[in-house]
C-alpha cells in the first residue's frame, strides 16, 4: 500500500509539475502573439532597428490613411448634423407634441456634436505630425511635398477655425 500511495504522490506531483509548466508556456505564448499588446511592442522593437527613413515614411502613410478616415467621418457628421438641425426647424412649435418630439431629435443631434470633437482632436494631433513627416521626407529624400503640406496647412487651418475640412 505504501509503494502504490508513493507511485500515486510521484504521479500527482509530475502531473501538477507539468500542468505548472504548460500554464507558463501557454501563457508566455499567448502575451507574445503579435495581436497582444506586448506581442505589438515586441514587432515594433524588432521593426524599430530599421533607418529613420522608413519610420518616417511609414508614419506619413499610415498618418495620411487615418487622416482621410477621420476627415470623411467628419463630413458625414456634419451632413447628419445639418438633417438633424432642419428637421428641428420643421417642427411646428404650436403643436402639442412638440417639445417631447424636439427633445427625441436634441439628444442625438448633441451626441454627434460631442463625438464630432474628438476626431477634431485627433486630427489637431495628427496634422502637425504629417507636416513633420513631409518635410522630413522632401529635405532627406527629395520628394516634392509641397502640395501635401500646402493641404495639411489648410486642413490645419479648417480645424483650428471649427470648419469640417
Amino acid at each position: 500500500m505504501t509503494a502504490s500511495f508513493l507511485i500515486f504522490l510521484l504521479g500527482a506531483v509530475v502531473g501538477g509539475a507539468a500542468i505548472y509548466f504548460a500554464f507558463f508556456i501557454i501563457r508566455a505564448w499567448l502575451e507574445n502573439r503579435p495581436g497582444t499588446r506586448k506581442g505589438r511592442s515586441a514587432a515594433r522593437t524588432r521593426s524599430a532597428g530599421g533607418s529613420l527613413d522608413s519610420h518616417i515614411a511609414t508614419q506619413w502613410i499610415e498618418g495620411r490613411l487615418r487622416l482621410d478616415t477621420l476627415l470623411a467621418l467628419m463630413r458625414q457628421l456634419g451632413v447628419s448634423l445639418e438633417q438633424e438641425v432642419e428637421k428641428l426647424r420643421q417642427l411646428d412649435p404650436s403643436l402639442p407634441l412638440y417639445e417631447r418630439e424636439a427633445l427625441k431629435q436634441v439628444d442625438p443631434t448633441l451626441r454627434r456634436f460631442t463625438f464630432d470633437k474628438h476626431p477634431r482632436d485627433e486630427c489637431r494631433v495628427l496634422v502637425p505630425l504629417l507636416q513633420f513627416c513631409a518635410q522630413d521626407l522632401a529635405e532627406s529624400q527629395g520628394i516634392d511635398m509641397t502640395q501635401k503640406l500646402r493641404a495639411l496647412a489648410e486642413i490645419r487651418a479648417a480645424i483650428e477655425l471649427g470648419g469640417g475640412g
